[in-house]
């Protein structure tokens, strides 16, 4: 069996704000999502927002990652059908994600190439994740990031039973390798 070389995608680092972050979630910042609700204690100094949509299956799980900086290359993406998954940046650092938006709806199983986007995030911001967007785990820019991640139960564990890095579609986690499914490993244009 022959397989073709893997291509480079080179994809520039875009920074996020609301509108070209919703096709793959909603930006979390330094605001609160439509202020007024009616919540009676403290309103004279505290403006209550709306809840936030983090819907799972089973059981929340929420834990933090320390990433390293670097740009590696990106051969991974995953989708979750059943968890809007949530990433938030604690500290004073910046972090990216490459994202695709969702395309289950439309029946496909894999990432369109052509949609792929670096989106860096400012510090102290995160990010709600639709259901079905094809996401790789965030990266730190030029310092390391202490990320917050909302999971579910079921997908900790089958992330963590994975004996070697590999593809994978169970506990909610559809994981592809980009050069297999793809012929593509995405670079991140730093420049």
């Amino acid at each position: 069996m022959t397989t073709s070389p893997t291509q480079t995608l080179n994809i520039p680092i875009i920074d996020a704000n609301p509108e070209n972050i919703k096709p793959y979630g909603h930006l979390l910042g330094d605001d609160v999502s439509k202020p007024g609700l009616g919540i009676p204690f403290y309103q004279e100094r505290v403006l209550e927002g709306e809840n936030i949509d983090f819907t799972y299956r089973g059981q929340a799980t929420f834990r933090t990652a320390k990433i390293l900086p670097g740009y590696p290359p990106i051969t991974w993406l995953e989708r979750h059908m059943y968890m809007t998954q949530m990433f938030i940046g604690l500290g004073q650092a910046a972090f990216i994600m490459v994202m695709a938006p969702p395309n289950h709806e439309t029946g496909e199983n894999l990432p369109n190439i052509k949609q792929i986007q670096a989106l860096r995030l400012p510090p102290g911001h995160g990010l709600l994740l639709h259901l079905g967007t094809w996401h790789d785990f965030p990266i730190a820019c030029d310092r390391p990031v202490v990320i917050l991640t909302a999971n579910s139960d079921e997908v900790v564990t089958a992330l963590s039973q994975m004996q070697t890095p590999d593809e994978m579609n169970q506990g909610d986690v559809y994981k592809i390798s980009l050069p297999k499914r793809l012929g593509y490993e995405i670079h991140l244009d730093i420049n």
